[in-house]
């Protein structure tokens, strides 16, 4: 699948609803990951005004048990 077109906020609420699991879950396994108390709320406020981080990001696709690739254009 091709994101380049998804913001940050879009393409995690893509990834969490083909998994079935809710956004509050994530954020707690996120949290155990990376040692903090991050709120849900303080989350999506993150991902709406796109800061989510490339360590963040890459803990979110092996949370949710996809991989991350980058690939050169053709």
């Amino acid at each position: 699948m091709v994101i380049n077109e998804f913001n940050d906020y879009l393409l995690i609420k893509y990834l969490l609803n083909q998994e079935y699991i809710l956004q509050k879950d994530l954020v707690k396994k996120l949290n155990e990951r990376l040692g903090k108390d991050t709120k849900p709320s303080n989350f999506s406020c993150k991902l709406k005004r796109e800061h989510l981080t490339y360590k963040e990001l890459r803990l979110i696709c092996d949370i949710l048990g996809y991989d991350l690739a980058i690939k050169k254009r053709a």
